[in-house]
């Protein structure tokens, strides 16, 4: 069958379906320097006066290459400087340059980084709190924030390698770093990258699944991209505040609004475009006819293979049943081509139930009811197998829908 490979993503997909506890902010400079140790705390204690920002206690040397540690409260923030550009990430620039023309330029332009991180605790007290993700993102927003505003420089801000912004956008919305939801400056956390799916506009979120597991695809029909931006943006801001144990149940539909006139069902599944686990919010009704149904065990298994064609005789099999049938959007893969993979492993699934004594004197038995006019013993004797192919069915149902499988090559990512 044909299962994501995660071996073979990226590393920047690969990191996707697993959350971190290490926020990282990557500052991009003209010039390699460190900022002025003294002229950055005082930039700390005037834009953050609620946090207790001091020296970092740890003996510094003034060589540029060892770090700058700075105490906030009973923590570590520390910066590194590394004197070269960070890896170009064509992918990461691009999606930066839709909110920001001059991210290309930037980048380009910038010849060495700082990395902003927290160190854990400043003592070796066990009675301080460990930070949670949330909190850790929180004093890493607002120390890079400080450093771009005490460094003249700044070329760009990266966080965790995924979303580039400009030094002004991190200047003006880190300001929120400890805001509570909904002002939060999760802008400068994730990206919402726009995509099309035959008509309908949707959007996913890059960054997202850092804070909760799982990113966000949103594919709802009849929404303009400004509709689906703020929506998006709306429920990225909600999770991260709330935490995906406090949101609803794989398979809620919900009803139309103000803004969205049908219903909408919300899955738990995996990303057709290899970004990991998501959170996936459709239209639950086919308004669009974009919906088609196929069989799950196409109709060359169902008439040649042995255990079907047998459950084929005494009614317990048929491929035109709802039971062998799977609701699918075309416009999601590249074509209705069937992939080998996927009818291989079915009919070796198949042949694996046969392969037994059981059934061999299950078969013949059955054979012999028929012959002697008695279908209803020949439908007993089969209907353990007859069960378990129902089971196979039920299976890649759920894996269908959840992109745990595939039937076809699903569809690359299609800007609009």
């Amino acid at each position: 069958m044909f299962v994501r490979d995660e071996q073979n993503l990226s590393p920047q997909r690969a990191h996707a379906s697993v959350m971190t506890d290490f926020p990282v902010a990557y500052v991009l400079l003209d010039h390699a320097h460190l900022p002025d140790e003294e002229a950055l705390i005082q930039t700390l204690r005037t834009r953050y006066p609620d946090v207790q920002w001091s020296p970092g206690g740890v003996l510094r040397s003034h060589d540029a290459d060892h770090p700058m540690f700075i105490r906030a409260g009973d923590h570590l923030m520390t910066i590194l400087m590394m004197p070269a550009p960070i890896p170009y990430d064509q992918e990461l620039w691009q999606r930066a340059s839709w909110l920001w023309p001059e991210a290309f330029h930037a980048v380009g332009r910038h010849r060495a980084h700082l990395i902003v991180a927290t160190m854990g605790t400043a003592e070796s007290n066990k009675a301080t709190k460990a930070l949670n993700y949330t909190e850790k993102t929180q004093l890493t927003t607002a120390f890079a924030g400080a450093v771009v505003a005490a460094s003249p420089d700044v070329a760009a801000v990266v966080w965790q390698g995924k979303v580039g912004r400009s030094p002004e956008m991190w200047l003006d919305q880190s300001l929120n770093a400890f805001a509570p939801y909904p002002d939060q400056p999760f802008a400068l956390w994730i990206e919402i990258v726009p995509y099309l799916a035959g008509k309908t506009l949707g959007a996913l979120t890059i960054g997202l699944s850092a804070f909760t597991g799982r990113e966000i695809e949103f594919e709802v029909d009849g929404l303009d991209q400004r509709t689906v931006t703020s929506r998006v943006a709306q429920l990225s801001s909600n999770l991260i505040a709330r935490g995906l144990d406090d949101w609803p149940k794989s398979g809620t539909v919900f009803e139309a609004d103000f803004e969205i006139d049908h219903r909408v069902e919300m899955f738990y599944r995996n990303s057709r475009f290899n970004i990991g686990p998501v959170i996936s919010f459709e239209s639950f009704d086919d308004r669009s006819g974009r919906v088609r149904t196929f069989p799950i065990i196409p109709s060359t298994i169902a008439r040649d293979h042995p255990l079907l064609v047998m459950l084929g005789k005494v009614g317990l099999f048929d491929p035109a049943k709802v039971q062998n049938l799977i609701r699918l959007r075309p416009d999601h893969y590249q074509s209705e081509v069937r992939l080998e993979g996927f009818d291989r492993a079915l009919s070796q699934a198949l042949s694996c139930m046969i392969a037994t004594e059981g059934y061999a004197e299950a078969d013949s038995n059955a054979r012999r009811a028929l012959a002697n006019g008695d279908p209803a013993s020949a439908r007993a004797m089969l209907q353990p197998w007859a069960d378990e192919v129902g089971k196979i069915q039920l299976a890649l149902k759920v894996a269908l829908t959840v992109c745990d499988a595939f039937l076809f090559v699903p569809a690359p990512l299609r800007s609009p």
